[in-house]
């Protein structure tokens, strides 16, 4: 996928949460996304928006403490900790839904009503550097404790999520799958 594909319209676009999702207090850890209707799997849940910048712009926000994420080569989104309702998406090991482009998150599965949306963070965490500072409660089997930037590299959680990472994630795994052929 070229980065036009995922070019936004705009530098500043507004998050867009499907509305049979509300934000309340999650069980996992503080404020969570939860289904106020049954979803379909494949329904359309969130679109991320917010300021979106290129490489050369990353150094001026992280100094102003702006939390940036790298969705493509050159593209990174420029948020608020906590400011944008799709901040609220807590991580599960055993996710309900998952990426489909780099702004679009659907439902990996059927969502049942009052049942927390959660992503795994690997689908979109691209700085090998990352490791959480907290433990992965999920209580899922697959569970894998601490979250790092690396998860992305692992060949069982590229299988399970086989091309429902961010286009940049996509790109390397790609890359090494080149490499070993």
């Amino acid at each position: 996928m070229s980065l036009q594909k995922h070019k936004p319209p705009t530098t500043n676009i507004e998050d867009w949460i499907n509305p049979k999702i509300n934000i309340k207090k999650s069980l996992i850890e503080g404020q969570g996304l939860f289904a106020n209707k049954n979803i379909k799997k494949g329904e359309k849940l969130i679109v991320w928006g917010g300021h979106y910048i290129n490489s050369n712009e990353v150094k001026k926000y992280k100094k102003m403490g702006k939390l940036v994420i790298q969705w493509d080569e050159d593209l990174y989104s420029v948020e608020e900790r906590g400011d944008e309702k799709g901040y609220f998406i807590n991580h599960s090991c055993e996710p309900n839904m998952w990426m489909i482009d780099a702004y679009t998150i659907i439902a990996k599965r059927n969502i049942a009503i009052n049942e927390e949306l959660a992503i795994d963070y690997a689908l979109f965490e691209a700085n090998e550097n990352y490791i959480s500072k907290w433990q992965c409660q999920c209580g899922s089997s697959l569970c894998r404790g601490q979250i790092t930037g690396t998860d992305w590299r692992n060949p069982k959680l590229q299988d399970r999520y086989k091309n429902h990472f961010s286009p940049l994630l996509n790109k390397r795994i790609q890359e090494i799958k080149k490499f070993k052929s």
